[in-house]
């Protein structure tokens, strides 16, 4: 039998077994043709000798085509004819590992590539054995020679294909120069040396300065003439080898966008809409230019629209290769100008039948009675695809009325059959996982509600809620705006504590819970998140203007002064008044130092005032000397407050426990964005009242404490600006003290820096439940509180929400939105699941009472 305390020991490792179970049948890796594609010797002439690939990294449409872009000589190029531009619409998710996956191989990437793209060790997604436009370069009869300089997720996609290489890792957000001119240094040379024949550029400034100050920042103009700078060099170079009779293809593209706060990872308008251009020489000669620096539009669509895929085929026809076997992209209409009208139907027809053999092994049913499952699924577009092949397929096809528009009817139904039908799911193996992490979730839940001590009214909200939470994850909507949902259980459940203490007559847990539903009320406009109000104005727009800028710095020395307050009152008391006023503010002024540093970095307006007294340095290297500093110190007070506590002869026994939380937020300060700091201020408000609260222990109890916890930490994981989507995971304090790449420790400051609420009102509530405990008479011990109560209801919660989620994408599996709403939902519930409530409140938590308890 095991102790009720430890039941959460025994229900994680196999709820994680079942979630495993789940993830092998829901994110399969998609079946891929190996080897290469067969060389079609009567292939239309190549248009291009050599190709610059140039990738920017979050290039956003309007960044190169709206009259607001600083690219005045690219838009030049469009307007004389020389440059073809577009908007690339980028599949979700739009991070770079999936996206370089889809314009080098013309394949729809798994969803799991998202997950892959911040561990940048992982060799799993290699693209070792699967055809692309580069590794037909290295198929023709004289190997062509390819160089690459720039974000290094190339030399992992590409182990030993690039001759020569320079890779720069694509994570160190803080960094706007150094990280492009890594790539730029080599272009003297390279352009000069002149033996490649392809070309990779890879610049990452436009991405990290989305990251840290969005599409809107100072630093963006500056870096589009960058930019533009250097297509101008290498528009140059295209220009002097025309006259050498070698003619060099220029393609300028973004791998994704942004949204309107400079983040990535969704499907929103400004993430999918990515800037696509081909530039040459010899292009003017083939058609006449088109206006450039247009009107600015909401949805970011410029020019002709086209998928991101179609770059794949497009460069292949260019420079006369074959149609990598796995691409399911359509060759540009636009670009068929450059070959007669036999050539142009002999280069869609080797595209058409390319593709088709990818039909073929996805639905095998293609020429068969229709009995497959996808097959249904997609109705009757198979017999339509069956009915343009016959019409391609005829031997008088070439002088049909209308070729080129059958093959390209015939190449958009393939393309959208196959981008529907891109996962290949194993329902036995997801059926599994869901029964497992299904009964041993309802297991949880049962004991929660039985195991605990008695509050009828508690238990009964939080069945309701956390039901209720559950049901919302089959609605895309719902999901979507899932704040709202935690936002009304919050107002509800302090309207229903102020109801019951009214009837115990309490005016002042009245004024304390009335007190929580106002700064409740700041929380949700603070940040307005989800999708339908996304980027509507808020608290923190208004904070982020030049004109508020003193009153955003005032909220920030605020809550340093707080913090200062905290370390001197409960970590440092037992020394003298001197020394404790020293230790105090040694931390708390290199915290301060430290986050105005990194303003000033980020173009962020603070006043002179605060300049002129506080001690600041900018560039990586100083940045990296003064986060070091502020780890060092936090780890230092901790130290000394275990130390303390322990040689204290004054007995306390929660002293450790309320020490160490007012550490613990000095390292959620570090980790936040400037912008944030002053929502700390409402946290601490939220700690105190609560705290107040939960000392009159007649008023309360430990489940209401921790119903509260729960509650707080949904809410304030929301009013940071989080959502579902993976476009607002905020990367930009993710190398705070980082000098390289290291996927555990960044990915440890990537979590604390987007869970930095959630971790505070963990800490928070167990501070709550030892006042509780001090102020009460129950015999329990503070472990005890914590293990059955505590830990009971906050797994249980975690727990369903998770069995919610999976069994939404395993019910919601063919939905439009699976792989926009429904698989981001389920990577952030196995984020709560086994990060914030297997980490933090249970790991962490326990270990903060069990040593508080030896001590």
């Amino acid at each position: 039998m095991v102790p009720k305390g430890l039941i959460v020991a025994v229900l994680l490792p196999l709820e994680c077994l079942g979630l495993l179970f789940f993830a092998r049948g829901f994110f399969p890796y998609k079946p891929v043709f190996h080897g290469y594609a067969p060389v079609d010797p009567d292939a239309p002439p190549a248009v291009s000798e050599k190709v610059i690939f140039m990738l920017v990294d979050a290039l956003r449409s309007d960044f190169v085509f709206s009259n607001e872009s600083s690219m005045t000589f690219t838009q030049s190029l469009i307007s004389s004819g020389n440059a073809i531009p577009f908007t690339a619409r980028a599949a979700p998710p739009t991070v770079t590992l999936p996206r370089i996956k889809g314009v080098t191989t013309g394949s729809v990437s798994n969803f799991l590539d998202a997950v892959l793209n911040i561990a940048e060790s992982d060799s799993s997604s290699s693209l070792v054995g699967q055809d692309s436009w580069l590794l037909e370069f290295k198929r023709r009869p004289v190997p062509g020679k390819l160089v690459m300089f720039g974000d290094d997720t190339w030399l992992k996609l590409f182990p030993g294909v690039f001759d020569r290489y320079d890779g720069t890792s694509s994570f160190f957000v803080s960094d706007f120069t150094e990280v492009d001119n890594n790539v730029t240094r080599h272009l003297e040379a390279e352009l000069k040396t002149s033996d490649w024949d392809v070309m990779i550029l890879h610049y990452l400034g436009v991405d990290h300065i989305g990251h840290k100050g969005g599409p809107h920042s100072p630093f963006m103009p500056d870096k589009q003439k960058e930019m533009d700078r250097i297509v101008e060099m290498l528009y140059g170079y295209a220009e002097k080898q025309a006259t050498e009779g070698e003619s060099t293809l220029l393609v300028l593209c973004g791998d994704h966008g942004m949204n309107e706060i400079g983040n990535h990872g969704g499907s929103s308008a400004g993430e999918v809409a990515a800037a696509l251009l081909f530039a040459s020489p010899l292009f003017s000669m083939h058609g006449a230019g088109l206006p450039a620096a247009l009107k600015r539009t909401d949805n970011y669509e410029y020019y002709n629209v086209i998928e991101q895929v179609d770059i794949v085929p497009s460069i292949s026809g260019l420079v006369g290769n074959p149609f990598p076997m796995n691409s399911i992209g359509i060759f540009i209409p636009e670009l068929l100008r450059f070959w007669s009208r036999s050539d142009q139907i002999k280069l869609l027809r080797q595209n058409a039948e390319q593709m088709y053999r990818i039909l073929k092994e996805a639905f095998s049913t293609i020429g068969t009675p229709v009995t497959d499952v996808q097959a249904l699924l997609a109705g009757d577009d198979i017999d339509k695809i069956r009915g343009l092949w016959d019409q391609i397929e005829k031997p008088h096809f070439v002088e049909s009325d209308s070729p080129v528009e059958t093959l390209y009817a015939f190449l958009r139904l393939g393309q959208n059959l196959l981008s529907r039908t891109s996962s290949n799911y194993d329902i036995s193996s997801m059926f599994v996982g869901l029964g497992l992490v299904s009964w041993l979730s309802l297991l949880a839940f049962r004991r929660a509600l039985l195991s605990t001590p008695e509050d009828i009214v508690t238990k009964v909200a939080f069945a309701v809620g956390i039901i209720a939470h559950a049901i919302t994850m089959f609605g895309s909507s719902l999901v979507e705006e899932e704040h709202y949902f935690w936002y009304w259980f919050a107002s509800a459940w302090i309207m229903a504590q102020t109801i019951m203490s009214s009837r115990r007559r309490s005016r002042t847990t009245a004024v304390i819970l009335i007190s929580l539903l106002a700064v409740l009320s700041i929380l949700r406009h603070y940040h307005h998140t989800g999708q339908k109000y996304a980027g509507s104005y808020d608290i923190a727009q208004f904070l982020s203007t030049d004109v508020a800028a003193g009153l955003l710095w005032f909220f920030i020395v605020l809550e340093h002064l707080l913090i200062f307050k905290n370390l001197h009152y409960y970590v440092f008391a037992d020394v003298s008044p001197l020394i404790a006023f020293v230790c105090s503010f040694t931390p708390v002024i290199s915290l301060f130092s430290f986050k105005m540093s990194m303003a000033l970095e980020s173009g962020e307006v603070v006043p002179p005032a605060l300049v002129a007294i506080t001690p600041t340095s900018t560039g990586a290297g100083q940045l990296l000397n003064r986060a070091k500093t502020c780890f060092l110190s936090i780890i230092v007070c901790m130290i000394f407050h275990t130390l303390s506590t322990m040689w204290n002869t004054k007995k306390d026994p929660f002293k450790f426990i309320r020490g160490t939380f007012h550490i613990v937020v000095l390292l959620l300060v570090v980790q936040t964005r400037s912008i944030n700091i002053p929502i700390f201020v409402l946290y601490e408000i939220v700690h105190s009242l609560s705290r107040r609260f939960a000392a009159q222990h007649q008023a309360t109890t430990p489940l209401a404490i921790v119903l509260s916890t729960l509650i707080w930490q949904r809410v304030s994981f929301f009013a940071a600006g989080n959502s579902n989507s993976l476009a607002t995971v905020d990367l930009s304090n993710a190398y705070n003290g980082v000098s390289g790449y290291s996927v555990i420790p960044v990915g440890i400051l990537t979590f604390i820096s987007n869970f930095s609420g959630p971790i505070f009102f963990t800490l928070s509530g167990i501070v709550q439940l030892s006042i509780w405990k001090n102020a009460s008479s129950s015999t329990r011990s503070l472990e005890d509180i914590f293990t059955v109560d505590f830990l009971s209801l906050i797994h249980a919660c975690h727990a369903v929400s998770l069995m919610a989620v999976m069994g939404a994408c395993m019910a919601l599996r063919a939905h439009l939105f699976i792989w926009t709403v429904f698989s981001p939902k389920l990577l952030y519930a196995v984020g709560w699941f086994l990060l914030q409530q297997g980490a933090v409140d249970t790991i962490f938590g326990l270990l903060i009472v069990v040593v508080s308890d030896l001590l």
